[in-house]
């Protein structure tokens, strides 16, 4: 009976082990709830959006949806193996008009360490082509 005891003990401490272990590796980021306004049509935003997150190092596109405005990126550099779900970043591109469009991180993931640059990285790209067109733009790309 004293053996069953200990294992059930043994077994508790475990669990709550990796409990506590779990609970400690969950950070509280900053939100970036923020909304990234264009001048631009919805397919040209779409495109440089994606442009702008392929070419992420540490982050591989794993969806993308031109119709629902949606892409989706996982990072491959999580801390151990039970953060891997957590980073997924999803996107929404969404038309609010003919010439306007916007650039989102969808709620679930506006919590991401990592959001800010995200968001920074696909502005960037969309101010470096703001000016550009023809040759230069073609130029900037490759």
């Amino acid at each position: 009976m004293k053996k069953q005891a200990y294992l059930t003990v043994a077994f508790g401490l475990l669990v709550l082990t990796t409990g506590l272990a779990g609970c400690a590796s969950l950070k509280d980021f900053p939100q970036y709830d923020q909304e990234l306004i264009y001048d631009r049509p919805y397919d040209y935003t779409y495109l440089r959006t994606l442009e702008a997150l392929n070419t992420l190092p540490g982050w591989n596109l794993e969806e993308t949806d031109k119709v629902k405005g949606l892409i989706v990126l996982r990072n491959t550099q999580y801390g151990h193996l039970f953060d891997q779900d957590k980073w997924v970043a999803r996107f929404q591109v969404k038309s609010l008009g003919r010439k306007q469009t916007s650039v989102s991180l969808e709620p679930a993931s506006q919590r991401l360490e990592q959001g800010g640059e995200l968001l920074k990285r696909i502005d960037d790209m969309m101010k470096l082509t703001a000016g550009t067109k023809g040759e230069k733009l073609s130029a900037l790309v490759s």
